[in-house]
């Protein structure tokens, strides 16, 4: 905002002019100064005290996988592929790491916490700087500039979005981009241009490189209508400027292409390369959702202070766009001052901005949805609420250019349209707190939709939505009563409103205050330990955890928690991506990242097009070998999924027919409990009950260390088997023995006496008199010593069956699997017609579960199948004890890679190249050097004209 001069009224019109020049000059300087040291304060003092910001996403991927950037740097690789995640997945290619953007590279020198946090100050700093600049570009006061700079930057999406940094990042470099098409747009010599040019190529090359492509969508819609709204007003002198903003996007669009020429490969091929409306449409904002640009938390917020967390259906993150009533009163009072026979004002171009925000955001939910679908970049993505970053964007501009003359050029006037129009948000923003306080549950089961919150839970919430109708008061006065006010009070207020609002709106919807945020549970008691399969682990669910890694398991391990039922827990196993930079680090079958192989994920049900990516799998691909030959020798999860409770509410049940045992003569039946439970008796269906139990069917109990306790099953009715266990026992599974011959190890004994690695006897032949299967048993119900029923049903329950999966012990909460069948990382099949008798594998070298080279030995050549994704670009290469090396076709089989080795003894090798790399890295070096001439030749020129004699 612009002030009046302080300066007595004798001072002489040049010390005057000298004067304002000093002060502009200090409000510059006090403006950038803020700008740098908000997000130093924000990000790196809690990073010193040992609570770096890392909520969400940042955690579980863009961390991780920046960190394994780093590591595969400093070791002198490029960043082309990761091990760890999807057996085998693109690194650079995956967008997520951001391996090609310039601030990544600090995780090479740098310790992972300390160069996460040089990247979000330079973040916020970047966004903050550059739209003060673009700002103070377009003439605006220093204050007012500030204002919307400080909007932009620390409220709004910019600020919710924390957890998806690569968004942030990108949008950072927007308004730089920005102040270079207005430089660009213009009247400068060639010379001149030649260095903006360059700038707008580095912000453009820059957001892409950042590795999100939504970012990368927002940035061209805002820059699109922005250059076309510039050179457009130029009208007969638009020919350079086009020129000279087509040549930046072009030069930045080569400087990004190392990212996006293989990343648009890797998404094609991905389970997202089929587009569709149904995955456009998923996470587009609700119409009515809009609302929470005037009252944020209306559907809950933070949970600081007690408040209720965000009970939508959706996330508090992702809907997210206040930033500020202020904001909003500029958008409206602007509009007062149109005058249609006028030219247009430049700052309507942020008008159309904003509604291009909305529309875009509310993406499938609006009749414009099918049109949308099919604008390019947009079609292929979901989340389509991250659009409303465009909106955000706008209303920071527009607050800046209204707080540089908030109340027009006269104040005789009580009452204008601005006025008018400027009193409606802050009105807006009062009735809807109102409404939340009064109507209650009506109020925002309307505004959600098909939410129903229950009454206590808005109760709960009312008292947080008093501050948004305070402040919607305050700005109203603002609003009426501001041309009263000089214009130094007035500036005065309106920056402290500015910044309480955006403190208010941190608190309550950002980030989370209050006792309780670093509260552990209760302390749990010493657990038992328990020696199976070899390992010393814990034997109740309250132990303590370690990453999956330190198990001692070779190959690869899954997950399975698609609920997500303990994040806290779940986190302490270093589950995909963070298993990447784990110590010792272990490759998964699954992972986070938002892309994987389309056949992979179709196959493994380890992710889906709309998300669900994390510690998901099907059922069906752990029980049909497809985890076999993906090396995956480890599956950890709750025994949720083994195991429902009878009237809980935790994950469903398998389908119909889960736990449905058919057994023959002298063979066993296993339910796998998940859990160690005082199981007190065991209730077992089965429809001719009562001539199982007269054949001597038998029921037992597996304890923790393996051993079995059996007991003689009886018909409590004629479809019913039961046994009542005398004293209850800790339980981790429960099986059957079918009467019939001997089954050797661990056959029953009497019942009640424990069995363990003795040989068995033959037991009643009655029931095995049937030819085939000789009983049909359901799932059983497991009554504890408390009373509590669960029933052997759960999602994995017909998945996790012996011998092919063998438990093996707990991790904390989480039941530990070990598959018997896992295929070995190398291993040789017989080609078609030809024998693989004395072919072998020798020694090989690189990541364990991933070997790149092997020594490879077969008298009439072999097939080398390799446990790896097979996904393209891998390339294979064989090299003869004697004779040149020969480049081998990496062929699929199944999931995994498969070479053809010619007869004789050599040396086979595998080498990573995502598609499109080698073409993208040329195009970004040739940008670059064209980047750095332009960059030269426009400071020159700019040296030139410093010292050039003033007409």
């Amino acid at each position: 905002m612009r002030t009046e001069s302080p300066l007595a009224p004798d001072v002489t019109a040049a010390d005057a002019c000298g004067a304002a020049l000093s002060w502009r000059r200090r409000g510059d300087v006090v403006a950038v100064v803020l700008l740098i040291a908000l997000p130093v304060v924000i990000y790196g003092v809690p990073a010193l005290l040992g609570h770096a910001v890392l909520p969400g996403d940042d955690l579980t991927q863009s961390l991780p996988l920046r960190e394994l950037t780093g590591r595969e740097i400093r070791a002198g690789h490029l960043p082309l592929f990761d091990p760890y995640i999807w057996s085998g997945a693109p690194l650079l290619a995956g967008w997520n790491p951001a391996a090609a953007y310039p601030l990544t590279w600090l995780f090479v020198m740098l310790p992972g916490i300390a160069a996460w946090t040089l990247n979000m100050i330079a973040t916020w700093a970047a966004a903050g700087l550059g739209m003060f600049c673009f700002l103070r570009a377009l003439r605006l006061a220093s204050l007012a500039s500030f204002l919307g700079a400080f909007s932009f930057a620390f409220a709004g999406a910019m600020s919710a979005q924390v957890t998806h940094f690569g968004l942030v990042a990108g949008l950072s470099w927007v308004p730089l981009a920005l102040l270079s098409i207005l430089r660009l747009s213009q009247d400068r010599p060639w010379s001149s241009r030649l260095g903006w040019i360059a700038v707008l190529a580095t912000a453009m090359g820059l957001v892409i490189l950042a590795g999100e492509p939504r970012a990368i969508d927002d940035a061209c819609v805002i820059l699109l209508i922005y250059a076309v709204w510039q050179v457009a007003r130029l009208g007969r002198r638009a020919a350079p400027a086009a020129v000279s903003i087509v040549a930046g996007l072009a030069l930045g669009a080569g400087l990004g292409a190392v990212q996006w020429l293989p990343g648009l490969a890797t998404i094609a091929s991905s389970q997202r390369g089929a587009d569709s409306m149904a995955l456009y449409s998923s996470g587009s904002l609700p119409v009515r959702w809009v609302l929470l640009t005037l009252v944020p938390d209306l559907l809950g917020g933070s949970g600081s202070l007690g408040q209720p967390s965000f009970f939508g259906f959706y996330n508090l993150t992702e809907v997210t766009s206040y930033v500020g009533i202020l904001p909003l009163v500029a958008a409206f009072a602007l509009l007062g001052r149109l005058r249609w026979r006028c030219r247009p004002p430049d700052w309507l171009v942020w008008h159309i901005m904003a509604l291009a925000g909305v529309a875009l955001a509310l993406g499938g939910n609006t009749p414009l949805g099918n049109v949308l679908y099919h604008l390019p970049l947009f079609g292929d993505q979901r989340l389509q609420s991250r659009n409303i970053l465009v909106l955000d964007l706008a209303l920071a501009v527009l607050l800046a250019y209204w707080a540089d003359q908030p109340f027009g050029q006269t104040r005789t006037r009580p009452v204008t349209r601005e006025t008018v129009l400027g009193v409606l948000p802050p009105l807006a923003v009062m009735a809807a707190a109102v409404l939340g306080l009064t109507w209650g549950v009506g109020w925002i089961r309307w505004v959600g939709l098909n939410i129903s919150p229950s009454a206590r839970t808005v109760s709960h919430l009312k008292p947080y939505l008093l501050p948004y109708a305070v402040l919607g008061a305050a700005a109203a006065a603002l609003v009426i009563f501001g041309r009263r006010l000089g214009r130094r009070l007035g500036s005065r207020l309106m920056a402290g409103f500015v910044v309480v609002d955006v403190i208010v709106f941190t608190i309550l919807c950002v980030v989370e205050v209050g006792p309780g945020v670093l509260s552990g549970s209760p302390g749990a008691s010493a657990a038992p330990q328990g020696s199976v399969a070899g390992l010393t682990v814990t034997t109740a669910a309250t132990g303590a955890l370690r990453p999956v890694g330190a198990l001692g398991y070779p190959g690869r391990f899954a997950i399975y928690d698609p609920d997500l039922l303990d994040p806290s827990e779940l986190s302490s196993l270093d589950p995909p991506d963070n298993n990447a930079v784990s110590d010792p680090a272990m490759p998964s079958i699954q992972g986070y990242s938002s892309t994987v192989d389309g056949l992979y994920a179709t196959v493994t049900g380890s992710h889906q097009a709309t998300g669900l990516g994390q510690n998901t799998l099907a059922p069906k691909a752990v029980a049909d070998g497809t985890l076999d030959q993906l090396d995956t020798t480890v599956l950890l999860t709750p025994s949720e999924y083994l195991v429902t409770t009878v009237g809980g509410t935790g994950p469903a049940g398998g389908p119909a027919g889960t736990g449905q045992r058919d057994i023959s003569a002298g063979q066993r039946a296993t339910w796998y409990l998940g859990s160690i439970g005082e199981v007190a008796r065991v209730e077992v269906p089965d429809a001719d009950a009562r001539q199982a139990a007269a054949a001597g069917l038998q029921i037992g109990l597996m304890t923790a260390d393996g051993s079995t306790i059996w007991f003689r099953a009886r018909a409590m009715t004629p479809s019913i088997l039961a046994v009542t266990v005398p004293r209850p026992a800790p339980s981790v599974a429960v099986l059957a023995q079918a009467p019939g011959k001997s089954v050797g190890a661990g056959s029953p004994g009497k019942p009640g006496t424990s069995s363990s690695g003795k040989r068995g006897r033959s037991v009643g032949a009655g029931w095995s008199a049937k030819q085939g299967a000789v009983g049909s048993l359901g799932p059983p119900s497991i009554v504890a010593a408390d009373g509590s029923v669960s029933v052997a049903d759960g999602q994995l329950q017909d998945a996790l069956i012996p011998p092919h999966w063998e438990f093996a012990g707990f991790d904390g909460p989480f039941a530990i699997f070990a598959n018997q069948q896992a295929q070995p990382p190398l291993r040789i099949q017989a080609l078609p017609g030809r024998s693989v008798t004395g072919a072998w594998i020798g020694p090989s070298s690189g990541p364990p579960a991933e070997p790149t080279a092997a020594t490879v030995s077969s008298p009439h050549g072999a097939r080398v199948v390799r446990a790896v994704a097979a996904i393209s670009g891998w390339s294979a290469t064989w090299h003869p004890r004697q004779g040149p090396a020969t480049a081998l076709a990496v062929q699929q089989d199944g999931l995994v890679q498969a070479v053809d080795v010619p007869p004789g003894l050599g040396v086979l090798t595998w080498s990573y190249t995502p598609p499109g790399f080698p073409v993208g890295l040329a195009l970004t070096l040739v940008a670059a050097a064209f980047v750095g001439v332009f960059l030269v030749l426009g400071i020159r020129a700019r040296r030139r004209g410093r010292f050039a004699v003033a007409p």
